[in-house]
């Protein structure tokens, strides 16, 4: 899901859901509390914060303008090849509407960014590298995640954790703690493997295959943190694919006893993993029950440092998960 306002929707959710009532929401009713979904054809009116759109258009916050996160998602279709469109090309790629990819095409090309061709295809004109200059270069992954991370704690009142890919180990560079009495024993700073944890299965369901299998063939000889971390390669290598599947892990007592949390990756600007973040607490808090929702919202939070870093979110790097899917259909 592209969404550019996770902490709008976290904000229009949270006071629907506090320790005692989570487990009665489920993911599509959670994503869809903040209002109504943005209309299908062009409205030109400033809409409610929505869930994500049936085409995967980016949810519209309290103080969004609909039409303007469209005309967004059009500009966002040239940044991959082939970099001049067609109306139809770009209606296949961002799923808008023929009416809407036109009304956004012509909005651009009345400022100047974009212009039609002789072959009756729009390009993107050198006027956007004035915005281009603006752009920060390489801004700090735990800067960056504040945000997202306050959301994520407020939401959930667990502990969220933030990590860093560093030589094929995990790094916590980041915390914010549970406002319960209860709280999970991990240091910051702490190195660990990629083989447990919730962050850290998350970064290596996501990262090539050849590391993967790397990892997998010592999978014997890791350190084991409790008695449930994995130790049976093809268990762990289906694992990676469900996670993957998903969108988020779930680490279930396999990094620390009493401990249930979910994790999901943070793609840099090329594409690669550079973190994870991670929500969770004790088992008796986080029930199976809670999960879903749990790693739906992990996984919005991850996706929206991903985008502050970057990511257009539009490779082969990330999935649209079952759960997602779900909520675009409801909406």
């Amino acid at each position: 899901m592209s969404c550019l306002h996770m902490h709008e929707l976290l904000s229009n959710i949270s006071p629907h859901i506090t320790s005692g009532r989570l487990s009665r929401l489920t993911v599509p009713t959670a994503l869809t509390l903040g209002g109504c979904v943005a209309e299908e054809e062009y409205s030109g009116s400033e809409q409610g914060a929505s869930a994500e759109n049936r085409a995967g258009a980016p949810v519209t916050g309290r103080y969004a303008i609909d039409s303007a996160l469209k005309t967004l998602q059009v500009l966002f279709a040239f940044a991959e090849p082939p970099h001049a469109l067609s109306v139809a090309e770009i209606e296949q790629k961002v799923g808008l509407s023929k009416n809407q990819v036109f009304r956004c095409l012509k909005s651009m090309e009345e400022f100047g960014l974009v212009r039609l061709d002789q072959e009756g295809r729009y390009r993107v004109t050198p006027l956007i590298r004035q915005l281009a200059s603006a752009a920060e270069t390489d801004p700090s992954l735990e800067e960056v995640a504040q945000p997202a991370m306050v959301q994520l704690q407020e939401m959930t009142g667990e502990t969220v954790n933030l990590c860093c890919l560093v030589e094929n180990h995990s790094v916590i560079v980041a915390r914010r703690h549970s406002r319960h009495g209860v709280r999970l024993n991990v240091r910051l700073g702490e190195r660990t493997g990629l083989h447990a944890g919730a962050s850290p299965k998350a970064m290596l369901a996501f990262l090539p295959q050849e590391t993967q299998e790397e990892v997998i063939a010592m999978l014997p000889s890791l350190h084991r943190y409790t008695d449930k971390t994995a130790r049976d390669r093809d268990l762990f290598r289906r694992e990676l694919q469900e996670i993957r599947t998903r969108g988020y892990s779930i680490s279930d007592e396999d990094f620390e006893e009493g401990a249930r949390g979910v994790g999901a990756p943070i793609f840099g600007r090329e594409g690669s993993v550079v973190g994870g973040i991670s929500a969770g607490g004790p088992i008796s808090r986080v029930g199976p029950a809670q999960v879903e929702l749990l790693g739906q919202l992990t996984a919005l939070a991850a996706r929206r440092v991903s985008r502050l870093l970057g990511h257009g979110g539009n490779g082969s790097s990330e999935t649209t998960s079952p759960v997602q899917k779900e909520a675009e259909l409801v909406t």
